[in-house]
């Protein structure tokens, strides 16, 4: 049984095991941090719906502004915990890695449906918001490039640090400005609506389950960093800090995204729940801003020149982010009527396709 023996976080498993702490605990450990957030983002997804309906707002605005914007409260904070102690290469492979899972669920949402492609019929706005996020993951994506260029030259690489970070900023207000002026053309076509009350104890419950979740998502950054460097026997070495963020850290920061959408669905809400997916994509790349901030404050002028970031993993993280998104919009704008295996788009088959292929690569890839 592999053992954890250097300083780490204090993590329940930790407090009870020691310095022998067993893989098995980690593991157990990111299972119950994982169910803390599934019960919170299940409970927020009935308030959403509720607030929706009172309110007289369409579910595809609601998915993109509120349930995005709360779900993806795990991304900032595991991201945020992850560069404030020093494992910014995490940070980024959990941002990216989180886009790409994200894009996932529309197979899951296909599976539950059993319609053929869940991307036809739906609201156009959403070709709007999946274009934008594709926009901002170019963005991200140029970013480590430039990064990876400028090494040698830290004066430039903070400056283009810094310009990176202020144009993501940008963009994705810029964007969310032209959403907002897009759905409010489309509500005034339907004319006014009559819209009824919320109430002060909605308010505070969503406030609740909001505070919830980022508290889970910090305990699960913790896990994740330990178990980044924590030996797995099976292959015989760590499984490292790209795949950790990529694959345990995105699903599990994705698990409030998987507990909204499905529910949206079958509320028969199909609108909220790719709202909910699209623009959560969107939140995760403007999380980058703030994993700079938190670099600046902890002291570290570049988010990242530490020792252990690698731009070629980040980089292929991104991509596969980029590929699946581009699907994604292709389905959106072929509207294909055929389905496979009795139930299935074709866009969900080659987003199912492409996510795997990507993340083989990407444990190839991990050091």
């Amino acid at each position: 049984m592999a053992c954890w023996t250097t300083e780490g976080p204090n993590l329940i498993s930790s407090w009870y095991f020691g310095e022998a702490l067993p893989t098995w605990a980690l593991f157990a450990e990111l299972v119950v941090a994982g169910t803390v957030v599934i019960l919170a983002g299940a409970r927020f997804t009935r308030l959403a719906d509720t607030f929706a309906t009172r309110l007289n707002i369409g579910g595809g605005w609601i998915g993109l502004i509120l349930l995005a914007t709360v779900t993806s409260l795990p991304e900032v904070v595991t991201g945020g915990t992850a560069t404030a102690i020093g494992n910014s290469g995490m940070a980024m492979a959990a941002v990216f890695g989180s886009c790409s899972f994200n894009i996932t669920l529309i197979v899951l949402l296909n599976a539950l449906m059993r319609s053929g492609s869940v991307l036809r019929g739906v609201s156009a706005s959403h070709s709007l918001t999946s274009t934008f996020g594709l926009l901002l993951m170019g963005i991200a994506m140029l970013g480590v490039l430039l990064g990876a260029k400028f090494t040698n030259r830290p004066y430039v690489a903070e400056i283009c640090e810094g310009a990176w970070a202020s144009v993501i900023l940008v963009t994705y207000l810029g964007c969310m400005r032209l959403v907002f002026r897009y759905e409010r053309r489309e509500q005034e076509k339907d004319g006014p609506k009559t819209r009824g009350r919320f109430g002060a104890w909605g308010y505070a419950q969503i406030a609740a389950m909001a505070i919830i979740i980022v508290g889970a998502s910090w305990w699960l950054a913790l896990i994740g960093d330990v178990l980044s460097v924590h030996p797995i026997e099976l292959i015989g070495r760590p499984l490292g800090a790209t795949f950790v963020g990529a694959g345990f850290l995105a699903l599990a920061t994705s698990l409030p995204e998987i507990t909204t959408s499905v529910a949206a669905v079958r509320l028969g809400n199909l609108d909220m729940a790719l709202g909910n997916i699209f623009g959560s994509n969107m939140f995760n790349i403007f999380v980058i801003p703030m994993l700079k901030a938190v670099s600046l404050f902890n002291g570290e002028r570049l988010l990242m020149a530490h020792a252990g970031f690698d731009a070629t993993q980040t980089l292929i993280t991104g991509l596969l982010a980029i590929v699946l998104t581009a699907i994604a919009v292709a389905g959106l704008t072929y509207q294909t009527k055929k389905k496979m295996l009795n139930r299935f788009g074709f866009d969900s088959i080659l987003i199912a396709a492409a996510y795997v292929a990507g993340m083989v690569l990407i444990v190839m890839e991990a050091r």
